[in-house]
């Protein structure tokens, strides 16, 4: 069985790999690029799982829709990124495919960590309705403040980290150290994935970074901000895994 996960692990991100070769040389569009390279890796590695499709499923979904939607809309009003946009913008803001790429984004990590490190269970945790709640309100208070101020809610990149990651991080691990451990190679396996797509879409424009950041490099002429590999490679991956685990696990 190790040598199965071994060579499925092998094989995911050799994937990758091929994946981004193919979208650097025929460039296409962001919606198309993510397709190409998220899609196939994430349903595959979902399909791979026995017991927990029904909850990673259910989990991606509801944090997509109540909560990556609102971090969007945030961000987006403070110029924290943008991306190449084919779909119509939801309040002409929020761009559709960075959706799409947030759910691949919840849903492969979960997968992924199901599969590779984790005992699979079906049952959600009865403390996931706390999590939904808390989303809702969450929500409701980005697209309320919003529709009063929309300066107020204009988060930049670090802001953003602070408060959806690093205070649940330092809540969630404190109660549960043991789980930070389980979160090493998910995290080391997507800051590698993630390297490699986002080299690939500065390269041919599917994203860029407009705002201002702790610190910034120019790969192929374009800025590309230290902020981003600290807080999307490696906080978002253990934050998204302790949060599945507190909230919505049932596994010890």
């Amino acid at each position: 069985m190790l040598n199965i996960k071994k060579l499925r692990l092998i094989g995911l991100f050799s994937y990758i790999l091929l994946a981004c070769i193919l979208v650097y040389f025929l460039e296409p569009v962001y919606l198309l690029s993510i397709i190409i390279v998220l899609v196939p890796p994430s349903i595959v590695n979902f399909l791979w799982l026995k017991k927990s499709r029904k909850k990673i499923l259910i989990f991606s979904i509801v944090s997509t829709f109540l909560f990556a939607f609102a971090i969007e809309l945030s961000s987006r009003l403070a110029n924290t990124w943008d991306v190449q946009s084919t779909l119509p913008r939801l309040l002409g803001i929020i761009p559709l495919e960075n959706m799409l790429f947030a759910f691949l984004n919840i849903f492969w990590v979960l997968s992924f960590y199901e599969y590779f490190v984790d005992r699979e269970t079906k049952k959600i945790s009865k403390k996931f309705k706390y999590l939904v709640i808390m989303f809702i309100v969450f929500s409701l208070i980005i697209f309320g403040v919003y529709i009063y101020n929309q300066e107020i809610i204009a988060m930049n990149y670090f802001t953003t980290a602070i408060i959806i990651l690093i205070i649940p991080s330092i809540i969630i691990f404190s109660k549960n150290p043991v789980i930070l451990k389980k979160t090493l190679l998910p995290t080391l396996f997507f800051a590698l994935v993630f390297f490699v797509y986002e080299i690939v879409s500065l390269k041919i424009g599917s994203w860029w970074w407009p705002g201002e950041y702790l610190k910034t490099f120019i790969v192929f002429g374009k800025v590309f901000p230290l902020d981003d590999v600290i807080i999307w490679y490696f906080l978002s991956t253990i934050t998204l895994i302790g949060g599945y685990e507190f909230f919505a696990d049932n596994s010890k």
